[in-house]
């Protein structure tokens, strides 16, 4: 977990993310709207910095679990 939610919600958040940069990409495609290129160049780096947290969290789960085990 992540908080109060769950590596899978935040992962679905992520996904949401991405799919809202792509949108929002296309669309703004030729428009010269730099200002809006920007955010949604900063969301999806977000998005990536959540995929991120959750690999890092579940291996270190994984290392609490195994040393939980050593004991």
């Amino acid at each position: 977990m992540i908080g109060n939610m769950t590596y899978k919600e935040v992962e679905e958040v992520a996904k949401e993310l991405d799919s809202a940069v792509d949108i929002v990409m296309e669309y703004i495609k030729g428009k010269n709207l730099i200002e809006l290129e920007d955010f949604a160049s900063t969301v999806e780096s977000y998005s990536k910095f959540l995929m991120t947290t959750i690999e890092l969290n579940k291996d270190a789960d994984k290392e609490l679990a195994d040393l939980k085990a050593i004991k």
